[in-house]
């Protein structure tokens, strides 16, 4: 699928107060959406990454948001966070679906 230079989504791949302006709203849309249900993190990869100029950078876009989830996760937990390394086999699942299904999801920047 060519994109032509009159399309809105070639406008906000290549203008930069577009991308930047694209990118804010699809990661609080993610955020949003992940807040309700573990799956509003492929959703949210997916939506970061529809914005990228390249297949590439919209993984990149996918891996960004999930180092991102991951340090509000950290945050919410306040004093329990200190806690947290104890509980290896949960962090695994934490740190993998959190870095996994936002990537997961911006692989369909592929397709679009």
């Amino acid at each position: 699928m060519s994109l032509e230079p009159a399309d809105g989504l070639y406008r906000v791949r290549t203008e930069p107060r577009f991308h930047v302006l694209a990118i804010l709203i699809a990661a609080l849309v993610g955020f949003a959406l992940a807040w309700v249900h573990w799956l509003g993190l492929v959703a949210a990869g997916a939506l970061v990454a529809l914005v990228a100029p390249s297949f590439r950078r919209g993984v990149v876009y996918g891996v960004g948001f999930g180092l991102l989830v991951l340090v509000v996760f950290a945050l919410s937990l306040g004093d329990a966070a200190a806690r947290v390394p104890a509980m290896t086999p949960v962090v695994y699942v934490t740190i993998g679906s959190a870095l996994g299904l936002p990537v997961l999801g911006s692989l369909t920047r592929g397709v679009v």
